[in-house]
């Protein structure tokens, strides 16, 4: 039945939903069975992207759609803050000249100072054309950024690993994932057009050793973001009320009286 409903859905507005049958997509409805752009996951692996999905409905109208974006601004805007904070997460901004994460290489592109992320310059809301600092950069020859990982001094590979992007026209851009092996792990394309930075991302299970996107004209990535796990919100409050209760219990702990 699905397809059938995905079939109309394609020809009631002109064909132009791409589709595959392996997705998974963060925040997409369970009730909503389309999604614009060429999206492919291996199992467990999961992309965190801007999407526009659309369902068949009764009534009017006959289609209904769902938008989603990722804007960024700041790393609070990350879908992994969580992960940031409390320090499972790298961030990359470049903001210093070069790339001095642990365990990250980038591997094509090149440094730009050019137009950054909005609180890489330390004001937020000052408009884009003020917002200067680094970021990796591919046009020309070079249509592709390609961001690499290494093992950690525990053997792993990150388990999370993305980047904020912009570009002139992000209609026929591309996001890849692949495994240590370089097996491709995910691939989203037809990345939604926009106008300011805004966040793609992956989480595979099995560990990442390369993330890359192409364009055919200007890419503009920054703020890479790789890790590990990302707490829950319940897990981080139940051990920040456990970190208080031991605090108190040794405040009230009354000190050892001496010979």
């Amino acid at each position: 039945m699905k397809p059938l409903l995905t079939a109309l859905i394609a020809f009631a507005i002109g064909g132009t939903i791409r589709t595959q049958a392996a997705c998974s997509m963060w925040n997409v409805p369970s009730d909503y069975l389309s999604e614009f752009g060429g999206c492919e996951t291996a199992p467990g692996v999961m992309i965190f992207a801007p999407f526009i999905v659309s369902k068949l409905v009764a009534g009017e109208p006959f289609i209904e759609y769902l938008e989603f974006k990722l804007p960024y601004a700041q790393r609070s805007d990350s879908p992994w803050a969580a992960g940031i904070r409390q320090g499972s997460i790298y961030v990359e901004d470049f903001e210093d000249g070069i790339v001095n994460t642990p365990g990250l290489a980038m591997t094509s592109g090149f440094l730009l100072d050019g137009s950054s992320v909005d609180e890489d310059d330390g004001v937020l809301g000052n408009g884009t054309d003020n917002d200067f600092g680094f970021v990796y950069y591919a046009a020309g020859n070079t249509h592709t950024i390609r961001a690499e990982f290494s093992r950690d001094s525990e053997g792993r590979f990150p388990t999370h690993a993305g980047w904020v992007m912009d570009t002139l026209d992000q209609s026929d851009a591309t996001f890849a994932a692949y495994d240590p092996s370089g097996n491709l792990l995910a691939s989203y394309n037809y990345i939604l057009q926009w106008g300011e930075f805004q966040f793609v991302g992956v989480y595979a299970p099995q560990g990442i050793g390369a993330i890359a996107s192409d364009f055919n004209q200007r890419l503009y990535v920054d703020h890479v973001q790789y890790g590990y796990a990302i707490p829950e919100p319940g897990a981080a409050l139940l051990t920040a009320t456990a970190a208080l209760a031991a605090a108190s219990r040794r405040r009230r702990t009354p000190a050892p009286q001496l010979p």
